[in-house]
């Protein structure tokens, strides 16, 4: 085999490598998540798969244990509530009522068991309450001291 030959086989195989890398990277990239009625359509199949499932907190739902930080509350789509277990500090954000992202795994007692929460924040604008815009004192003293 011919030095020009192989110089083009090499290049073929790391050109081929870098395209599978970079779409194996664009797929983990997508934020696509289910729905809580899309995962209770298809939990059987879906049961130990890694997954991610959204929506709207189910107000009354949220149990807090925080002496061994674990939480148990359902997701709602409006249509169907799907109950979710998490072991973990929960974002800020994360409140009964309003939207969140759980990533895990359906357990075989068809529990949503998440590895991670990411709790949407609104996307309402509201202006400061007087329409005022705020005053250098709403800074805190630690950064108003460094300028």
């Amino acid at each position: 085999m011919t030095k020009g030959k192989r110089f083009l086989i090499g290049g073929v195989i790391i050109l081929a490598a870098l395209a599978y890398i970079i779409y194996g990277g664009m797929q983990e990239a997508l934020v696509y998540f289910k729905m809580p009625s899309e995962l209770r359509a298809e939990e059987k199949s879906m049961q130990g798969k890694f997954v991610r499932m959204g929506g709207m907190v189910v107000k009354g739902s949220l149990q807090k244990d925080l002496q061994n930080l674990t939480y148990r509350f359902q997701l709602t789509d409006g249509a169907t509530a799907f109950p979710v277990y998490f072991k973990g500090v929960p974002p800020d954000l994360f409140v009964e009522g309003k939207g969140a992202v759980v990533e895990g795994r359906v357990g075989s007692d068809g529990v949503f068991q998440a590895t991670m929460i990411m709790a949407k924040h609104a996307e309402d604008y509201s202006p400061h309450p007087d329409g005022k815009t705020p005053s250098k004192s709403f800074i805190p003293a630690k950064e108003a001291g460094a300028q």
